[in-house]
């Protein structure tokens, strides 16, 4: 194979990820490395902004380097970013590889990064362990009743609240990826049966850190036994109100809810009206069909919803982890080398 000679343009898209120690350690891994970055305004808030729909180039956090922006976009062979333009293929006409830094990668597939010329690498497996741990959290604060004891703290009433025994309960995962074997590897340390559902779950096939596995079509069959389900599924055409009003109508009477993959998979009328009558008891929801859930959304005055603001990963170490997983692609792609976290961009939509 013939070695190539020529500038290999990486673009970092992701500001926090600029800083000139990044730079550096992509630079030293071959001296045809070229480094361009996606600047943006100072004081603007762009981390806040979701990453699951495409914006304008220069998005409003960034108008006034849009210049800048366009030049590295125009260079780049490579892209590292979660942020990404509605007309990336024109704006970025070389680009070769992208490399998301969170696990959803959906906001390419809508920016039309076409399959047959660009790969689609993902953070997948860098913030499940801290996911599952939000996930475990969330369930024991619901199952031991912590809301309201702590009410009681705040009256100054002394009174005893009684929970749930964790351990004999059973837990339905929706999406086995790194996110849902993470947290049933947790789960089942505390004691709880896992029942897991994975569009390739096929008679016979490895559970793996589940009890039992189930596929598509067996889907309400396994929420009908479960005392908690948590979705953690990528978003997909399929998958889009996988939770809907049948979905929640066949959980048993009682349980509970936790969606911490992404809000189109959840319908939040059905929700609503599930948790309205008692039938779903609770529902810990982090992520939402509008982002941010807006004042006048149903949920969040009902009594028994846990709202968070997209925020189950942890990001003590997320960033610096993420980047770890860049640099050793980026080894691996100068190499030629299989990159790590390929996507199947097909399932996801992208043409």
């Amino acid at each position: 194979m013939t070695q190539r000679t020529d500038r290999i343009v990486f673009c970092l898209g992701y500001p926090a990820l600029q800083a000139p120690r990044h730079v550096e350690r992509l630079r030293d891994l071959d001296p045809r490395v070229d480094i361009v970055t996606l600047p943006v305004d100072p004081e603007t808030d762009w981390v806040t902004v979701p990453p699951k729909d495409p914006h304008d180039e220069p998005p409003p956090w960034a108008t006034g380097v849009a210049r800048e922006r366009r030049r590295a976009l125009e260079q780049a062979e490579v892209l590292f970013a979660l942020h990404t333009p509605k007309d990336l293929m024109r704006l970025a006409p070389r680009l070769r590889w992208v490399q998301g830094v969170g696990a959803g990668v959906e906001q390419f597939a809508k920016a039309g990064v076409p399959r047959d010329r660009v790969v689609v690498t993902n953070a997948s497996g860098v913030s499940s362990g801290s996911m599952a741990e939000f996930v475990i959290g969330r369930l024991l604060q619901i199952w031991k009743r912590f809301r309201e004891a702590d009410r009681h703290q705040e009256e100054h009433a002394y009174e005893r609240i009684y929970g749930r025994t964790f351990a004999g309960s059973t837990l339905g995962i929706v999406g086995m990826g790194s996110i849902g074997r993470a947290v049933a590897e947790r789960a089942r340390a505390l004691g709880l049966r896992v029942l897991g559902q994975r569009r390739s779950a096929s008679a016979g096939g490895d559970p793996g850190p589940a009890d039992e596995l189930f596929g598509p079509d067996r889907l309400h069959e396994m929420l009908a036994r479960c005392d908690a389900v948590v979705v953690t599924a990528p978003e997909t055409p399929e998958t889009f109100h996988l939770i809907d009003a049948a979905a929640l109508a066949a959980m048993r009477p009682g349980s509970v809810l936790v969606n911490v993959a992404r809000g189109s998979l959840v319908d939040e009328s059905a929700l609503v009206q599930a948790l309205t009558t008692g039938h779903v008891a609770a529902a810990a929801l982090d992520v939402f069909e509008q982002e941010p859930l807006p004042p006048e959304s149903p949920l969040w005055d009902l009594p028994n919803v846990y709202v968070s603001a997209h925020s189950s990963v942890s990001v003590d170490r997320y960033l610096d982890d993420v980047f770890d997983l860049f640099v050793e692609n980026a080894g691996r792609y100068l190499r030629g080398e299989a990159l790590r976290n390929r996507v199947d961009m097909a399932v996801l939509g992208f043409r």
